[in-house]
């Protein structure tokens, strides 16, 4: 069995349409970005705006763009539909297109609407993400509690795998934190290219208002089961269940590791990432090291298990 996984932001970076601007379909996807944005991205990159894909907007819709093509790709050399989808933060939305749910008009319309109120969230409370490698997630539970007794916020915003965390809080928040767990030895502590708070309580406000957005989204059923990120189980069918769900995605963490346990767990032995990048391929490795994780770039795969 086949899970095709679909990567959030993190990885973006200027080169990143250079592996499926040939595509016939290019054009036409990234030409639906510019009219919801009234940005010419690649425009703005050539002329040394580097930073634009710093930007959450950008970011997310520059990244499900890459997976959408990448996924046109794909499909051109294997039209069988896999049995799962799963995707990381805004590759959730990816996962969800490639499922058949939404279309990719609907699909970028939903991402801009939710990356609005998540900057309008940021600009209130700015907020910054890390990521924390090579500490025991019960360690990393009590440095960030005792953090926020101590009236911090900071959160474990991405269960990955066993050792690779991310963490999400207010700036300052994040600052002690890293201070903080440099204590205890991990093998490495960065700081994310994000610009904001993802996936932690901080962005409430926007999960509400978020609700309201996706009342007049209308789903499509699926072609095979997606995961959640909130659950690490299947994303309900129930419309408003699914809907609850997806505001919710944005102020709760992403179960990422729980969910790739539950695809092996079914016997599903082969997961693909279709995106820029391979930061899915190599979490994988370390979630299951029997399953074979391949990264999808278009003119080949590479593999990390």
């Amino acid at each position: 069995m086949k899970a095709l996984l679909f990567p959030g932001q993190g990885a973006q970076d200027p080169a990143m349409c250079s592996g499926v601007m040939g595509h016939p379909r290019f054009a036409e996807r990234y030409g639906v970005i510019c009219d919801s944005t009234r940005t010419d991205v690649l425009r703005r990159i050539q002329e040394g705006d580097v930073g634009i894909l710093d930007q959450n907007r950008f970011s997310s819709l520059m990244t499900v763009l890459v997976s959408a093509v990448l996924l046109d790709m794909l499909r051109e050399r294997d039209a069988a539909t896999p049995e799962y989808f799963a995707g990381y933060s805004v590759g959730q939305w990816s996962a969800m297109y490639a499922a058949g749910m939404l279309t990719y008009e609907q699909t970028i319309a939903a991402l801009v609407e939710r990356a609005r109120l998540m900057d309008e969230c940021v600009e209130r409370r700015p907020g910054a993400m890390c990521a924390v490698i090579g500490l025991r997630e019960a360690v990393l539970e009590q440095v960030l509690a005792d953090l926020r007794s101590r009236g911090h916020l900071v959160f474990i915003a991405n269960y990955n795998c066993v050792g690779q965390y991310s963490i999400s809080g207010a700036v300052p928040a994040i600052a002690l934190a890293e201070e903080e767990l440099r204590a205890h030895r991990p093998k490495k502590i960065v700081r994310l290219p994000v610009s904001g708070a993802w996936h932690c309580p901080m962005l409430e406000d926007a999960q509400v208002r978020f609700a309201e957005v996706l009342a007049g989204v209308r789903f499509g059923p699926r072609a095979a089961p997606v995961l959640d990120n909130v659950t690490g189980d299947w994303l309900p069918d129930e419309p408003e269940a699914l809907r609850d769900g997806l505001a919710r995605h944005i102020s709760h963490p992403v179960q990422w590791e729980r969910g790739i346990k539950k695809l092996a767990a079914l016997g599903c032995r082969r997961f693909v990432e279709v995106g820029y990048g391979n930061s899915l391929t190599k979490f994988g490795f370390f979630i299951d090291r029997q399953a074979e994780f391949s990264a999808f770039h278009g003119e080949g795969v590479a593999c990390a298990g």
